[in-house]
């Protein structure tokens, strides 16, 4: 488990969140209640049990509100946020002043709004309540079928995304730690001595409502190829040449920070980076330390909590 402390950077949260964070708002009827219904808004970032930590600094950055819950496996861990007040005083000032980039940014908007609604009391009044069924018709994956039935919105209006041509390195750095994979690649390569060659990427993919920021990042970072999966509607940043990779992104991960357990990835990345610059991976001794540092990574390496 990676045990680091730093102070995140707001701009590293944003651009985390805008990853791995959701914004969601709960109705259920309940006979019990005067309104006949239970609405409750919540922030949360969820990830694997392994990113335990991490979670803690983010709640430690948010000044201790909320809390962090394990699910039953112990697989998952929830940072979630469901008090009011604290959304009012905390979260929602936080990404007005730094703001969401991704397609999120509509659905903390939609979030924003109905936030509005409950701390002027108008989810308890009838006409409050279909405002707020109407706009939870368009956040996130909108409506369940039993919620549907009390919406009357027809048409969904078009979202001006607000993304900038040159983005923040820290959020870049917050989005990678949620959203990057850090990958060896060892190929078969009869021209080469050994006969085998390695290439280090670095991959992105996104739904391709995201396209124009990958683009913007992609211009950021001045390398990587973009290219869409059209049947699956995705858009994916790849960033494999060499020199790209070593002079460009790891240099700047190493002064911005990746955080969580990727860190560790990406450290193993870097590793298997000075080996290739050194050309130690053209003997068999140094394709044998590649082969061993890939066999830890993402998936296959070991952690504790």
């Amino acid at each position: 488990m990676n045990n680091r402390k730093y102070v995140l950077n707001p701009n590293w949260v944003t651009g985390f969140v805008d990853g791995e964070g959701c914004f969601n708002v709960y109705l259920g009827r309940r006979n019990y209640r005067k309104s006949g219904w239970h609405i409750q808004a919540c922030f949360q970032v969820a990830l694997h049990i392994k990113d335990l930590n991490l979670l803690l600094q983010l709640k430690s950055f948010f000044g201790e509100i909320g809390t962090i819950l394990v699910n039953k496996d112990r697989t998952c861990v929830y940072y979630k946020i469901r008090k009011l007040d604290d959304i009012i005083r905390i979260i929602i000032p936080h990404f007005d002043k730094y703001p969401l980039i991704t397609y999120k940014q509509n659905d903390f908007k939609i979030f924003k709004n109905i936030v509005e609604l409950m701390n002027k009391s108008e989810h308890l009044t009838k006409d409050g309540l279909m405002k707020i069924i109407n706009l939870k018709a368009f956040l996130n994956k909108g409506l369940s079928n039993k919620l549907n039935v009390y919406s009357n919105v027809t048409k969904l209006n078009k979202v001006n995304m607000n993304i900038p041509d040159i983005i923040d390195y820290n959020w870049i750095a917050g989005f990678f730690s949620g959203e990057a994979c850090f990958f060896i690649n060892i190929y078969k390569a009869k021209k080469l001595k050994i006969g085998y060659g390695i290439t280090l990427q670095i991959i992105i993919g996104q739904h391709i409502r995201n396209k124009l920021l990958l683009n913007n990042i992609n211009n950021t970072l001045g390398c990587g190829t973009i290219f869409e999966r059209i049947n699956k509607d995705m858009i994916i940043l790849t960033i494999s040449k060499f020199d790209d990779v070593f002079s460009k992104v790891i240099p700047l991960l190493n002064e911005y920070k990746i955080e969580g357990i990727k860190y560790l990835d990406f450290q193993d990345f870097c590793k298997a980076g000075e080996l290739i610059n050194k050309k130690i991976h053209l003997t068999l001794k140094g394709l044998k330390k590649i082969h061993i540092i890939k066999s830890g990574m993402n998936k296959n390496r070991l952690y504790n909590i």
